[in-house]
């Protein structure tokens, strides 16, 4: 009788894979800023890209002008706490 085992590997979810893709290095960012970018990082430049382009198009109004500098001071908060200097 032979004695076999059998190894299981984590199971990967999506999360870990996000994490994963997450954490890995963003090569056109990291060309353009000349530093190591990870995806991360390109994500929340893209979310104060987004913040500042939608303060500059919706400044025409107070009202909306107010609520796009708030969402876009929080963006660069948001990025400041996230490793973005």
């Amino acid at each position: 009788m032979t004695k076999s085992t059998s190894l299981s590997a984590p199971k990967a979810g999506a999360r870990s894979s996000f994490q994963f893709w997450a954490a890995s290095k963003n090569d056109f960012f990291s060309s353009i800023l000349e530093n190591t970018v990870t995806n991360r990082q390109v994500l929340h430049i893209t979310h104060c890209m987004a913040a500042f382009f939608s303060f500059i198009l919706l400044s025409g109004h107070l009202a909306t002008a107010a609520i796009s500098m708030t969402w876009f001071f929080l963006s660069l908060y948001s990025a400041r706490k996230g490793g973005l200097k």
